[in-house]
């Protein structure tokens, strides 16, 4: 199916773009962009102001520069001269390459400023640091719900506490809120919205586990009452036996009577929850900063719940999306856990992300390793998550085939590959250990890889400009 989506899209995507854009593009699409400061299009040009935003223009959505050009956001995550500290030994392998070839990090940063124009990359993704800033657009990723998972227990986003904690979390942007170069802010980065690696329970049953006197547990009781009006009702779906709602405070686990229904108690209430993280997170950052994007909180595309979602784009301009691919131990561990995720089905194309949303989509981080790098790739181990690919050429048919089915999408924005260079071969802090970058740990480009990744970061362009929504 992706594949025919793919074909069509080559077979219109040149007469449009001709018509939309610019010049003629060759196959490979190697014609010259004519771009403002920002990298956004020249034309077509939908007016100036003073941050990036979203448009449609009726037929596909944009980012818009503050010069007012269509901007597709193509970037990479990790863009540093730093570089990931080895495990265990204090090192930094890449700055130190990066030293010995470059002589200085401002060496390293004119270069890498040159390499992004060449390879068509526009943005620094989250986590890069800030020298290329003043001229190269840039995403922050904010971590306002860090640290409130942990130990068996999901947040309590009703209480005073919480609210703090993300408030607070979100109070330090002040050095960004006039700077024309800032995309936008990343609430959180992959939180463990459903079961997951992190072993943390889902949100309904761990409101359910909450004691009597939580705020969340209240709020939790007085949805069932507002839903259900009497402890009758409410036992025709659940098998819990009441006397009255103050008994349901006491209950920490309970069985369905009707799963059906009681499926959809779950769904509605972990919509509930995470309207009021959305909506605590948003006000935050706009309490201090009211004009730059709020792009989402970076989902694992494959554990997002549906009503998370649906919150996301209900408060956020943007839905952020990490895609990388399960193997299959990874991929009998979402069957079997499926009943009771609410996860949205897999789809390249993130249509169920969108049509779910009803905001423009990101891909804020996805990359492939191969095995002709010469590095570990050993964690994650690829049975589970991110299976390797031998080589690196098997390693840009996988980008290609990402990056053109998403930017056929007329509701999509762009991509950030995961990420600038590989990691360490003694691992970073989680012991990843793997062929991820653009560049080696020596700062050299994948010659094969970056061949096929300019070629594309000029194509896809044409792809988006010629995607049309459909009617």
């Amino acid at each position: 199916m992706h594949l025919q989506r793919v074909m069509r899209a080559l077979v219109v995507a040149p007469a449009v773009a001709i018509l939309l854009i610019l010049s003629p593009a060759d196959s490979v699409g190697q014609s010259p962009l004519d771009l403002d400061p920002y990298g956004g299009l020249k034309s077509p040009n939908f007016g100036q102001g003073k941050c990036f935003r979203t448009h449609f223009d009726g037929e596909r959505w944009w980012l818009v520069t503050p010069d007012g050009g269509a901007f597709l956001s193509l970037g990479a995550c990790v863009i540093n001269p730093s570089g990931d500290e080895e495990r265990g030994t204090g090192r930094r392998p890449y700055a130190e390459n990066v030293l010995k070839k470059h002589g200085s990090v401002e060496g390293w940063t004119a270069a890498t400023n040159d390499r992004m124009k060449e390879w068509g990359m526009n943005t620094l993704g989250a986590w890069s640091s800030g020298e290329l800033r003043s001229s190269v657009p840039y995403a922050l990723e904010l971590s306002v719900g860090s640290g409130l998972w942990g130990r068996g227990r999901v947040p309590d986003f009703f209480s005073p506490e919480t609210e703090e904690h993300i408030r607070s979390r979100a109070s330090g942007i002040d050095a960004c809120l006039n700077d024309p170069y800032l995309v936008g802010y990343f609430l959180d980065n992959e939180l463990p919205w459903s079961y997951d690696w992190r072993r943390y329970p889902y949100l309904f049953p761990g409101y359910l586990a909450m004691p009597s006197d939580a705020p969340g547990k209240q709020r939790l009781v007085a949805f069932f009452k507002e839903r259900y009006q009497n402890v009758e009702r409410f036992s025709e779906v659940w098998s819990v036996p009441l006397k009255d709602w103050a008994e349901l405070a006491q209950v920490q686990t309970m069985n369905a009577r009707d799963a059906a229904r009681a499926q959809q108690d779950r769904e509605d209430f972990v919509l509930l929850a995470a309207r009021q993280y959305f909506r605590i997170a948003t006000e935050a950052v706009r309490a201090k900063d009211k004009d730059h994007l709020i792009l989402g909180c970076r989902f694992v595309w494959i554990l997002a719940p549906k009503p998370v979602v649906q919150a996301c784009g209900e408060y956020c301009d943007v839905v952020s999306i990490n895609y990388y691919e399960a193997g299959p131990a990874g991929k009998a561990l979402l069957a079997v856990s499926w009943p009771y995720s609410m996860r949205l089905t897999p789809d390249l194309a993130f249509k169920g992300f969108y049509e779910t949303a009803k905001k423009p989509l990101l891909v804020t981080e996805f990359g492939f390793r191969a095995m002709d790098s010469g590095m570990p790739n050993t964690y994650p181990p690829g049975v589970v998550l991110q299976p390797t690919v031998p080589t690196q050429k098997v390693r840009a048919d996988k980008f290609e085939e990402c990056a053109v089915t998403w930017m056929s999408q007329p509701y999509f924005l762009g991509y950030h590959w995961f990420e600038y260079m590989d990691e360490p071969r003694g691992g970073r802090f989680d012991g990843e250990n793997g062929n991820y970058g653009l560049v080696n740990i020596e700062d050299e480009p994948y010659t094969e890889f970056i061949e096929r990744f300019q070629a594309v970061n000029r194509r896809v362009w044409d792809l988006h400009a010629a995607s049309k929504m459909s009617r």
